[in-house]
């Protein structure tokens, strides 16, 4: 039986029970799992693992920066010289037609053999004197290519003369056609180039590649004097003589031979034309074939950056990067272990205290609601994934998504909750791009700032003033920051008799100073103005409401107020005189006055289906619930609540108003109707007793106070209406009575009013109705009420 006793005493769980018992159920596993991918991307896009790079362009180091590891970095500027040299050395390629050589020499045959028909100098014809001056020109006289005395000018009529002797017989003709096609053999094989189709940068000036059209394989090396036509027509006078005179006898060879040299030197084609595509590839292939020219530095003895100097992309930044890379791949499997380790208990670190405190100081709802704890942390990791795209150089911007998530963690979640997460993620971004100090006091500055200065936001301009003030904020602390971290101190040689550094004062830094103060402004600035843009999609995205969107809710032009003031004109009015009283209340208990409004113009939209089931739309003379059993009024009554629901749902009212429309009544009793029915129920005897639960609405409770504040002015607006001379006295008993009756019925249990709370509602509402139905004057003739 003892046993039985002690067995049957059940202790209350120990606290850690509790906490285990609540961690596997199936909403806390996908709270858990939302977290912990969360902290999962936010160590990937830090690199937890990796030691972050500590410098950035205008940095200025207090005092030199040596290597830590030895490494080699590419001479850019030596390797770009030898490049440039192997490009200069390149020989470039050009394509050899050949077949305007071969016309050539049929030309000079047609031509001179037109002059051998026997007729007369003095007889031939302008063609044939046209002909001949093409192989003895008027007035020039050779010049003998060895050097020596200047020929005796060659007259047209010994040149005729000599020609006919020399070709007048059919076998002289042969010799003739084999001495061209000896001469114009060589030139017709290396090409002719007027002048080289690329300059000195761009390959050899001396030699080039000659191919014959169409066979690119079969190329051949030459020098271009050998091609280039000057040269060639400088030598062709001896190459012909030469030629005639092994092929002929007769002295009037000499002066033919000068006739065809002549024709050649005046009529030589160009036959070399420049291949870019083939060069190109070539001085590619050339520059490829240079092996980058290396500069080795070695650890505590190479220098990469002097003391007080600033930080140059061109000078010391790619240096320190290479050392940086360089570094980093020396570390161990155990120092990058351990140093992410350490980064994840960081960041469990964080995640603890801000959700300590948001659960048991703000809201627990932010943690357990797993859409909300989404959005929550995804604005984290997407605010850490935009800072590690845009902080490094060039861009250096990481303060505009930081005051961007701010601006959108003090919309959606409320001042508190941005001021701790941002602060928090300025210290993860801190730590994981390897900010200093200074740095991590300007960010939360610039957070701060735009978060403390939000407020409100009714018009368009509000966020661009935020951005503008929390831009000089973030300039005047950088400009602070920095001033006191000694970042302007003078630097000094380190002993008399060491070489002396670059002594910088603060007047030379405090310029590159207040442009990266002005910089850092700018950007905060243009936070707001982004903002500006985002904001519709910022309110879509999180269900959030501010007042510029609810003063655009609230216009009387929305589709459903106008079909309420069509179908249901007393409610419509009702709403109206609801919403001024209602959000008075709201603003006397700091309550958001303009939401109360906008939900006070939307709560009775339901009404509009059935708008003659309700007293402040009928007309005199009949009453639609007289023949209607009270049970079934009160169904009409209460479906209104659900219907205006359904009807915002449809035309995608925001959460907030909806949630007027199903808490103004809560789960209030429809009075006139269940006494109706409990009077019928006495006088017939047959009759069950009639229950409160069939005739109360179906809540919720009012969850927030202005939700609550709603409740409250629906009920006392509607009841005034009854009051047959309504004084301030009579109005204020009646506002007492129905407070006190939704306060004792339990309405109010879930919004957090306190009686204080209550008591300043009952007051604005009692001098709201009274300015509503205050006393006026009678004028003459006007009949007594």
């Amino acid at each position: 039986m003892r046993g039985e006793r002690v067995a049957s005493l059940q202790l209350e769980p120990s606290a850690l029970k509790r906490w285990a018992q609540q961690l596997f159920t199936g909403q806390s596993l996908l709270q858990l799992t939302i977290a912990a991918v969360a902290a999962t991307l936010l160590v990937f896009t830090l690199q937890g693992w990796r030691p972050p790079f500590a410098y950035r362009e205008g940095q200025v180091p207090d005092r030199d920066v040596v290597a830590r590891v030895a490494f080699d970095l590419i001479d850019t500027q030596q390797t770009k010289m030898l490049r440039d040299q192997k490009r200069r050395e390149v020989l470039c390629y050009y394509e050899n037609r050949s077949q305007p050589i071969t016309q050539l020499r049929g030309a000079i045959k047609d031509q001179l053999f037109a002059l051998l028909d026997g007729v007369p100098f003095d007889e031939l014809t302008a063609a044939q004197l046209r002909t001949l001056s093409a192989f003895v020109p008027a007035e020039k006289a050779d010049v003998n290519p060895e050097g020596g005395p200047q020929k005796p000018q060659l007259t047209r009529e010994e040149a005729l003369t000599a020609a006919r002797s020399l070709l007048g017989k059919s076998d002289q003709l042969d010799k003739f056609d084999a001495a061209l096609r000896a001469i114009l053999a060589p030139i017709a094989e290396s090409g002719v180039l007027q002048s080289l189709g690329h300059d000195s940068d761009q390959g050899s000036q001396r030699s080039i590649i000659v191919f014959p059209a169409g066979q690119p394989d079969d190329e051949v090396f030459l020098d271009v004097p050998r091609v280039r036509r000057p040269e060639i027509a400088a030598l062709l006078p001896q190459t012909v003589a030469e030629v005639f005179q092994q092929s002929f006898t007769s002295p009037e060879a000499a002066i033919v031979a000068r006739m065809v040299s002549n024709y050649l030197a005046n009529n030589l084609p160009e036959t070399l034309s420049y291949r870019q595509d083939l060069s190109e590839n070539a001085r590619r292939k050339a520059e490829e074939s240079v092996q980058d020219a290396m500069v080795s530095y070695f650890p505590t003895v190479s220098k990469l950056a002097t003391a007080g100097k600033p930080i140059s992309r061109a000078d010391n930044l790619p240096l320190l990067r290479a050392e940086y890379n360089a570094w980093v791949a020396q570390l161990s499997f155990g120092e990058t272990t351990f140093r992410l380790l350490a980064f994840i208990g960081m960041v469990l670190a964080l995640y603890l205290l801000c959700g300590i405190y948001i659960y048991y100081q703000y809201d627990p709802t932010l943690l357990t609601e797993p859409t909300r704890l989404l959005r929550l942390l995804g604005l984290v990791v997407v605010t850490c994934s935009v800072c590690r795209f845009i902080a490094p150089d060039p861009f250096r911007a990481e303060i505009v998504p930081l005051v961007l998530c701010a601006m959108t963690a003090t919309i959606a979640f409320g001042r508190q909750v941005a001021l701790l997460v941002t602060t928090c993620l300025c210290l993860a971004i801190t730590l994981g791009l390897g900010f200093d100090i200074s740095e991590f006091v300007t960010l939360c500055g610039g957070t701060c700032a735009a978060t403390l200065l939000l407020g409100r936001i009714r018009t368009r301009t509000k966020l661009i003033y935020v951005g503008l003030a929390a831009g000089a904020v973030v300039c005047f602390t950088h400009m602070g920051v920095d001033t006191v971290a000694g970042k302007l101190n003078v630097v000094m040689p380190a002993s008399p008799d060491a070489p002396p550094l670059e002594v910088r004062t603060w007047l030379g830094l405090l310029p590159g100073l207040v442009s990266e103060s002005l910089r850092l402004g700018g950007f905060t600035l243009l936070a707001g103005a982004l903002m500006t843009g985002m904001l519709p999609f910022v309110e879509r995205l999180f269900g959030v409401q501010t007042d510029l969107s609810l003063l655009e809710l609230g216009d009387a032009s929305h589709p459903l107020l106008r079909q309420l003031a069509q179908r249901a004109p007393g409610t419509y009015n009702h709403s109206i005189n609801v919403a001024a009283i209602a959000e008075a209340a709201a603003d006397s208990i700091g309550a958001h006055g303009l939401l109360t409004r906008v939900g006070a113009y939307f709560h009775d939209i339901g009404k509009m289906f059935k708008p003659n089931y309700f007293i402040e739309n009928q007309e005199q003379g009949g009453n639609c619930h007289d023949s209607l059993q009270p049970a079934m009024s009160t169904l009409v009554i209460i479906a209104h609540v659900k219907d205006g629901a359904d009807l915002g749902r449809q035309h995608r009212l925001p959460k907030p108003i909806i949630d007027f429309i199903e808490q103004h009544h809560g789960t209030t009793l429809v009075e006139y109707f269940f006494r109706e029915a409990a009077k019928r129920s006495q006088t017939d005897p047959n009759k069950e007793e009639v229950s409160e639960t069939s005739f109360r609405y179906p809540g919720p409770k009012p969850q927030t106070l202005e939700a609550a504040v709603l409740m409250l002015a629906d009920s006392v607006e509607s009841a005034s209406r009854t009051l047959v001379e309504p004084t301030s006295s009579r109005i204020q008993n009646l506002v007492d009575q129905i407070a006190m009756k939704k306060l004792l019925d339990g309405q109010f249990d879930q919004c957090g009013l306190t009686l204080q709370q209550l008591d300043q509602l009952k007051s604005s509402l009692v001098k709201s109705l009274t300015a509503i139905y205050h006393g006026r004057v009678k004028y003459t003739g006007q009949a007594s009420a």
